[in-house]
């Protein structure tokens, strides 16, 4: 049986069957199945992890409306 077949039978949703596909390489069949889904849960979320990280370094924050909102509100 393959590796995609055996995790539909163990009652992963479609989007984890994917994912866990991608890691296929890293599944050996003489190894527990529950083993080789933790370790891609334990895997991708990490790569989830840095990607956020990354996403967030990204981002531009503009603080200078922010110190004009601060002044008005202590005016009023």
């Amino acid at each position: 049986m393959d590796l995609n077949q055996q995790l539909i039978d163990f009652g992963c949703g479609p989007e984890f069957v994917e994912i866990a596909l991608s890691y296929a390489q890293f599944y050996h069949p003489d190894q527990d199945l529950e083993t080789f889904i933790e370790y891609v849960e334990e895997t991708h979320a990490k790569v989830e992890e840095a990607e956020a990280f990354k996403a967030m370094d990204q981002e531009i924050i503009d603080a200078s409306g922010l110190f004009e909102a601060f002044e008005n509100e202590e005016k009023e």
